[in-house]
């Protein structure tokens, strides 16, 4: 009981931090996402590790630019389906598969924010990695026979010791065009006896202050290059 109400002390004052500090950030992007999401199941009674596909949105913060690096938080939203037993010798809700006879079918709402290191490679083109926190919000759709017995089980059990998740991964970002970037992004959800790895592709629309701190940029250093070649 300790334990589960630290990591909910945790990941409040997480959050809220993180939302604080929003204010002091440059709205950059919103975009579209999407991916597959792998978890990891080692349990044989069961359905094999499932890999499912998800959609969502996300916006873009950024710090500013400290030459080469650019610190950024992108906090998204994602959705997934899936579908889940209770296995009452283990007292864990473990993957089912679509036919099985007693499960019940989740909507899982994926929420994260993660801390961002961006290193600018060109003047378009940068490599990032990222860590932060990360929720899974399980909302149950449609049960088939026992499944619907065992709710307050999966339930408890999601809400218990697979609520609260730590993110880390890497991340390649394209600015294709002066208002358009491409992200494609690799992450794992921790802890590890249920590993999730999401493997994702986000299309974003820069916002317009965005593309006036590019733009500038870009005359900087522009500026910079034609003094330089001057002297």
């Amino acid at each position: 009981m300790k334990k589960m109400l630290y990591k909910r002390l945790v990941l409040f004052l997480t959050l809220f931090f993180l939302t604080f500090t929003l204010y002091g950030f440059n709205f950059e992007s919103y975009g579209i996402r999407g991916g597959v999401m792998y978890i990891r199941n080692t349990h044989e009674d069961s359905a094999p590790s499932p890999v499912l596909p998800f959609i969502g949105a996300n916006v873009g913060f950024s710090f500013g630019r400290f030459s080469f690096i650019e610190p950024a938080v992108e906090p998204s939203i994602t959705f997934t389906r899936s579908e889940h037993f209770w296995a009452e010798d283990l007292q864990m809700a473990l993957p089912a598969e679509i036919e099985y006879a007693d499960a019940i079918r989740f909507l899982n709402i994926v929420l994260d924010c993660p801390l961002i290191i961006k290193f600018t490679l060109k003047e378009n083109i940068a490599l990032g990695v990222f860590a932060g926190p990360a929720i899974i919000i399980r909302v149950p759709l449609k049960a088939w026979g026992e499944g619907d017995s065992h709710r307050a089980d999966m339930l408890s059990y999601f809400y218990g010791e697979r609520f609260f998740y730590a993110e880390v991964g890497v991340l390649f970002d394209w600015v294709y065009s002066p208002r358009h970037s491409f992200k494609a992004r690799l992450d794992a959800l921790l802890p590890v006896d249920q590993l999730a790895i999401r493997a994702s592709v986000t299309f974003s629309f820069m916002t317009k202050s965005a593309q006036q701190r590019r733009a500038a940029l870009a005359q900087a250093s522009t500026t910079i290059d034609t003094d330089t070649t001057q002297e």
